[in-house]
């Protein structure tokens, strides 16, 4: 089996197993917990006043840069895994759009257990197997391969 790092990270069409939205998502969280801290440091050390102590502001912006920066970035592929993951479950990626609504109507709410039900869709989605055979979307994940790349 061949792995397409452009398709898996890059392009909505598909479908992806549960084992494979679950590598993705740890990958891409496991990159944030290993840069973090080193573009951190890589920001204090760059955006440091010279001759004068830090100002509260300039702390606050050389501390978010880099979790701003990682927003940015790994935006795209993490909506892209989300969408072939629920195209797995047989249902459109446009449900992706009500996933931050949980910790909306928890703000709204004053509810401070909001993240519960983030990490409680998050186990669902590694949990729940796929639809069985080819859906809408795309043949099923866990097929055997049929020779070439999808």
């Amino acid at each position: 089996m061949r792995f397409n790092f452009t398709w898996y990270f890059l392009s909505f069409k598909g479908r992806i197993s549960r084992q494979e939205f679950c590598l993705g998502y740890f990958l891409m969280v496991a990159l944030v917990l290993l840069l973090n801290r080193p573009l951190e440091e890589l920001m204090l050390y760059s955006l440091g006043p010279t001759g004068r102590p830090w100002y509260r502001n300039d702390l606050d912006v050389a501390l978010t840069l880099p979790m701003f920066v990682f927003a940015l970035v790994l935006a795209w592929p993490t909506w892209v895994i989300f969408v072939k993951r629920f195209h797995d479950l047989n249902h459109s990626g446009w449900w992706l759009l009500l996933w931050p609504a949980p910790a909306l109507l928890a703000r709204l709410t004053n509810i401070d257990r909001w993240n519960l039900i983030y990490w409680a869709g998050l186990i669902a989605l590694c949990a729940i197997p796929g639809s069985r055979a080819a859906n809408r979307f795309g043949d099923d994940p866990r097929a055997p391969a049929r020779g070439g790349p999808r």
